[in-house]
C-alpha cells in the first residue's frame, strides 16, 4: 500500500474510534508519518433555543469525557420589585429540585441558571454530544417554557 493510502485509513481509523480531530490533533513527523493525537484541551460550543444560549464544554478526563452544559435563565426580581413574580420563580425553583439532568440555581445575584454535567465514557462523538444535550434539554426545557411565563 502506498504511504498516502496509508496516511488515509490511518485517518480513518482514528474516525471510527470516535477520537475528535481538532486543530492540533494531526501531526506529521520528518518522515512523513500522520498521527492522530487526542487532544487534552476543553472545547467550548454554544447554541441558541427559545431564545436562550447555551453553552457546552468538553473536557477529556484520561479515558472519559466531562460534559457540561448550562444557560443563563434571567433573574429572580427582589421582593419589593415584584413580589408576585418572585413568589411564582421560587415556586418553579422548587418544583425543579428533584430533576435528575437539569439543575436550576440561582447565584449571588439572584440570576437563574439551568445547568448539568455528565461523565461519558471514552470520547464524545457528534451522537454522543447530540444525545447528552437532549437528555438535558428533554427535562429542563418544560421548566424554561414556564419560566419564560414570568421573565
Amino acid at each position: 500500500m502506498s504511504q498516502a493510502l496509508q496516511t488515509v485509513a490511518k485517518l480513518a481509523r482514528a474516525a471510527e474510534k470516535g477520537l475528535p480531530i481538532a486543530r492540533g490533533s494531526v501531526r506529521m513527523d520528518e518522515a512523513g508519518d500522520v498521527s492522530v493525537t487526542s487532544p487534552t484541551e476543553m472545547s467550548e460550543h454554544h447554541f441558541f433555543l427559545d431564545g436562550l444560549m447555551f453553552h457546552v464544554s468538553l473536557t477529556p478526563e484520561g479515558d472519559q469525557t466531562l460534559f457540561r452544559i448550562w444557560a443563563d435563565v434571567g433573574y429572580l426580581p427582589f421582593s419589593i420589585e415584584s413580589p408576585e413574580k418572585r413568589v411564582h420563580l421560587s415556586r418553579i425553583l422548587r418544583a425543579t429540585a428533584g430533576l435528575e439532568k437539569a439543575k436550576f440555581i440561582t447565584d449571588s445575584n439572584q440570576k437563574i441558571i439551568v445547568l448539568g454535567q455528565a461523565r461519558v465514557p471514552g470520547h464524545l462523538t457528534l451522537p454522543d454530544l447530540i444525545y447528552e444535550a437532549l437528555q438535558f434539554l428533554q427535562e429542563a426545557r418544560p421548566y424554561l417554557k414556564v419560566f419564560g411565563q414570568y421573565l
